[in-house]
């Protein structure tokens, strides 16, 4: 919240008067929480080693305003540097975000321009996200990216089975998947819109069984990951307080080693992140800005 009153200030700034922000629920804050999470562990461990790439397809305007006090953080393309944290001893060496609203990206742009330490090493592409996938590879060679981190957040199915295939195939990435799992089960159902949920979900998906809901989708979802290679995988759910929610689907490839940042991060953050809902985020907001009592 203290990086999202920075970013927010700093945009005032701006020639360009009152820069869109992406409004939606305190929800929202959760996943960019476990972003926070993961970033600092995922580059003190490869960044040493090779440089890294922060990729987000659905990046949006770079400030979010959430809740009914439209509490400003920072939206995901500028976590990895808006959020201070003392536990990144490294940096990304490249960011490449995918935005194909021009007022958003516009915004982002100007955003982005406002830490110099970013500004330079990002590349907003103003195209489809299952388009810019295909364009990734010739990118990250450009750049001599060895690994990247890749958040896949779109608002509902737009991010198609293939274009998933595709980046896990041609380059050497971890993924942060939003998966939405409010009405997938009604749309399973839907016959007209169960071809665009067989294109998100990939192989499984053509025969969709009696009662299909969320949960199968989900563990489909999850085992065409393993066989693509990201065998390494769990959901965290994202709640809203009410029937809205969805879950969120780190997904990593298994090595000799195992995977450190993995297991040592994304338990606790589970565990967290699931105690908690948007109208905890809520008290929290009102509990900062109005000098409230905290929680116990």
């Amino acid at each position: 919240m203290d990086a999202g009153k920075d970013v927010l200030a700093k945009s005032r700034s701006l020639p360009t008067k009152s820069p869109p922000t992406y409004d939606k629920g305190y929800w929202t804050g959760l996943k960019l929480v476990l972003e926070k999470y993961y970033v600092p562990s995922y580059l003190n461990i490869l960044a040493p080693r090779m440089k890294v790439a922060y990729v987000d397809l659905f990046a949006g305007p770079g400030l979010n305003r959430i809740g009914e006090q439209k509490v400003p953080i920072p939206g995901s393309p500028l976590i990895p540097v808006a959020v201070r944290d003392p536990l990144k001893k490294h940096s990304f060496s490249r960011f490449i975000f995918s935005e194909t609203e021009p007022e958003y990206s516009n915004a982002l742009a100007a955003r982005v321009a406002l830490f110099p330490e970013m500004s330079a090493a990002t590349q907003i592409i103003r195209q489809d996200a299952n388009k810019v996938v295909e364009l990734l590879p010739g990118i990250l060679k450009e750049h001599q990216i060895g690994h990247c981190f890749v958040f896949v957040d779109p608002e509902g199915l737009e991010f198609k089975w293939n274009s998933m295939v595709s980046i896990v195939s041609k380059t050497n990435c971890d993924l942060l998947i939003n998966f939405p799992s409010s009405g997938i089960q009604r749309n399973l159902q839907n016959p007209e819109t169960v071809s665009a949920v067989q294109s998100f979900l990939g192989p499984g998906s053509e025969n969709i069984p009696a009662g299909a809901d969320e949960e199968w989708a989900i563990q489909l979802y999850r085992k065409n990951l393993a066989k693509i290679g990201k065998d390494v995988s769990t959901e965290i759910t994202i709640k809203s307080g009410t029937a809205f929610h969805y879950h969120l689907i780190p997904a990593v490839k298994a090595t000799y080693r195992g995977s450190p940042w993995f297991e040592n991060i994304f338990p606790r953050a589970k565990e967290i992140i699931e105690r908690l809902s948007g109208e905890v985020l809520g008290i929290i907001a009102d509990q900062i800005d109005r000098r409230q009592g905290t929680l116990c």
